[in-house]
């Protein structure tokens, strides 16, 4: 099977893992994979060398020219089936290979109820035209209309099975965690806030957020303020964060909105007890009370009693720890990589 995928860029974001997990799998498993990257041609992660990539020559923002240089590269390389990654990226190649017979499986990422109004057009005026749709969660599927999700399928992320493969011994620390780019939407200063309000009662505790991003210096900045600079850490990227994970005893997630959130899902496989906001794939991964404390958005006098319940029960971090456990195994790489494979046969040999 010759199989393209189509993204912006290939940085340290979560689609952009999701991507790189599913293109070295297909081609470990014997499919033609390539990517074609639209914009920056940044590459964080980690690329097997038989995927081929490609990028365009311009830069710039989407334009015609960009478009008609996606139309003539697909049409040349004639793949089986396209995989655009994003409501711009899906977008832009629903537009670019109007009228050319290559099956389209758009992929969101996100969720939609966010976009900007232009995404939000050119998604309503586009996905019509795409052969299928695959989203994260039962809750994004919902958004849709009747004509779409009949041609959706649900599929979550996968872990990487090196989440399976690390030293489950490394000894605990006082330590809660997150990990996720710096930005708005992922609503830091939430968790910043609820920590700092049992931070006196916990003196012994850290809140370690790992990520980069925009708001780097304004979230240092806020954690000054706050009188937080040796209680509240911004370390940046990190290349181990799965040890960093286990080193932790409770994950937190404070977002806003989600598609769904790898870190929280790497998190629940690795048995991390979880405080997070009822974001997009919350509902579809955890229970409250069972696996999780689960806060509306924003509500940030919850999450911190969230955290200090969490903090001062033994009982309950192992309780939710081995439920999260229990239901790893479904979100390991192959299994998932499973469930692609299918959708893409069937799509093929139905076109």
């Amino acid at each position: 099977m010759k199989i393209t995928f189509v993204t912006a860029t290939l940085t340290s974001g979560g689609s952009e893992r999701v991507m790189s997990l599913l293109a070295n799998e297909l081609s470990a498993r014997g499919h033609s994979v390539s990517i074609i990257l639209l914009k920056e041609p940044l590459i964080f992660y980690s690329i097997d060398k038989n995927v081929k990539l490609y990028f365009a020559e311009n830069y710039s923002k989407i334009t015609l020219k960009k478009i008609y240089w996606l139309r003539t590269l697909i049409k040349k390389e004639k793949p089986d089936v396209v995989i655009p990654f994003m409501t711009g990226v899906y977008c832009t190649t629903i537009a670019s290979l109007l009228g050319v017979n290559i099956p389209i499986i758009s992929s969101e990422r996100i969720d939609p109820r966010y976009s900007s109004r232009l995404r939000s057009v050119l998604r309503w005026a586009l996905l019509r035209f795409t052969t299928h749709l695959v989203v994260q969660t039962q809750d994004i599927k919902n958004f849709y209309s009747k004509s779409i999700q009949k041609k959706t399928s649900i599929i979550p992320n996968p872990v990487s099975e090196a989440v399976f493969n690390v030293d489950t011994n490394i000894k605990k620390q006082k330590q809660i965690i997150s990990v996720g780019r710096l930005y708005e939407q992922k609503n830091q200063k939430l968790m910043i806030d609820a920590f700092g309000n049992i931070a006196s009662k916990h003196a012994d505790y850290k809140l370690v957020i790992y990520g980069e991003g925009p708001l780097r210096q304004e979230l240092t900045d806020y954690i000054i303020s706050k009188n937080l600079t040796n209680r509240v850490l911004l370390p940046g990227r990190s290349e181990s964060v799965i040890t960093e994970l286990l080193k932790s005893e409770i994950f937190c997630l404070s977002s806003d909105y989600e598609g769904m959130s790898n870190a929280l899902l790497e998190a629940l496989c690795v048995g991390l007890p979880i405080v997070t906001t009822r974001v997009s794939g919350v509902d579809d991964l955890l229970i409250d009370k069972e696996n999780a404390l689960i806060t509306e958005v924003k509500d940030r006098v919850t999450f911190a009693r969230s955290l200090d319940i969490l903090i001062s029960n033994d009982q309950l971090r192992e309780k939710f720890a081995i439920n999260n456990k229990k239901q790893a195994t479904q979100y390991k790489l192959c299994n998932i990589v499973n469930k692609w494979e299918e959708l893409i046969n069937s799509i093929v040999s139905n076109d």
